[in-house]
């Protein structure tokens, strides 16, 4: 399913605007998929100092503070992976 999805981040001092649509397959999946449209964004503007301002699916779902959650979420170290 395809939804509307709105961006709103700050790149250095800018302010940027973003709109489109994601694919999803489930509602689970609405953090995620925005937080990969957000990733595709810092990867064209070559990984700059980035804030989240605001994050908007369907025009009313605010999903702002999920989305910071999952760029907060720390790797797992090295030793934890494989011991």
């Amino acid at each position: 399913m395809m939804v509307p999805l709105e961006v709103r981040i700050r790149i250095e001092e800018t302010s940027i605007y973003s709109c489109g649509y994601i694919l999803i397959r489930n509602k689970s999946d609405l953090s995620r998929s925005a937080y990969d449209y957000i990733q595709n964004i810092k990867r064209e503007t070559g990984y700059r100092n980035t804030f989240i301002e605001k994050v908007v699916v369907n025009g009313t779902e605010d999903l702002t503070e999920e989305v910071r959650k999952i760029i907060n979420l720390q790797l797992p170290t090295i030793g934890d992976i494989f011991w």
